[in-house]
């Protein structure tokens, strides 16, 4: 009989990274918000903010508006399974009006202030082992200076902390995050079941369409299980482009991995030439990797 190994992967959103079982889903519920399920049950869920530098005492209104809104009050006591993240935040346990039973906590980080609130669904939430093993991976500060890692479902990239969410979408078998630079966007796509879809479509085709560039096929470059364009705009072309509120230069690489069934793409636009060691040290921390 095979013993049953809890294995644990790093998820890492929008400057936040913890660890989880495998086995738990990571759900994206907003741009700092995640809700962890394990099969369609909820676990808890972590919203986070960060705080004006104006606003002296972030908690105290945080705290006012959890009692309005979900009738959570500050618990008195501080829990022995605290202890190991008392080093690195400042922590407000949580409950409902009369009720032992912790429901959440307010967590302010003591070095860059942020916010981080906690909910769960479960009764008795802090005895459960794996819950307070992933509590005490929280970080609010990326494994890199400069860098933020994004690790959600079956990829992870490294992106520089410059770079702004600025908007995602989970459709089916799609997945799709725009960043922005200044005047650079960038667009991760992820696709699954590839196998199937280049039976009908050829990958050069699969970059058009998720680039929304059109782009000559005879200009596409091809390399095994990998497609890719630049262009070099002359500066007519250039002048054309920006009265049209256009990007005149574009950077795309799609790639397909059939050892996990995935295309994985990256679209770089912007006003001016895109650093080319820039784009291929963010294509080379862009991974898969096996559920």
């Amino acid at each position: 009989m095979t013993p049953f190994i809890n294995t644990w992967r790093t998820i890492g959103w929008n400057g936040l990274t913890l660890s989880c079982p495998e086995k738990w889903e990571a759900i994206v519920s907003g741009k700092r918000h995640l809700l962890f399920e394990e099969d369609f049950d909820p676990i808890f869920e972590l919203r986070w903010q960060k705080n004006d530098d104006s606003n002296k005492n972030p908690a105290d209104s945080i705290l006012l508006n959890l009692k309005k809104v979900a009738g959570l009050c500050r618990q008195r006591q501080l829990s022995t399974s605290w202890q190991q993240l008392e080093k690195s935040y400042k922590i407000i346990p949580l409950a409902a009006e009369q009720d032992a039973d912790q429901k959440g906590a307010l967590l302010t980080c003591r070095q860059c202030g942020i916010s981080l609130l906690l909910y769960f669904f479960r009764p008795h939430a802090m005895q459960h082992p794996d819950l307070l093993k992933v509590l005490s991976s929280l970080s609010c500060h990326g494994p890199k200076k400069g860098d933020t890692l994004w690790s959600i479902q079956d990829f992870q990239i490294l992106l520089p902390d410059r770079y702004q969410l600025s908007s995602y979408s989970f459709a089916a078998g799609l997945t799709r995050l725009t960043f922005i630079d200044c005047g650079l966007t960038m667009h991760l796509c992820r696709l699954a079941q590839a196998s199937l879809r280049l039976q009908t479509t050829p990958l050069a085709d699969f970059m058009i369409l998720l680039s929304g560039i059109p782009v000559p096929k005879g200009e596409i470059a091809h390399q095994a299980q990998l497609v890719y364009h630049s262009n070099h705009p002359s500066i007519f072309r250039q002048i054309l482009t920006r009265l049209k509120r256009k990007p005149s230069f574009h950077r795309m690489i799609l790639r397909h991995h059939p050892e996990y069934d995935r295309l994985c793409g990256l679209f770089f636009e912007d006003t001016k030439p895109i650093p080319e060691e820039q784009a291929n040290t963010i294509l080379d921390s862009y991974e898969i990797h096996t559920l």
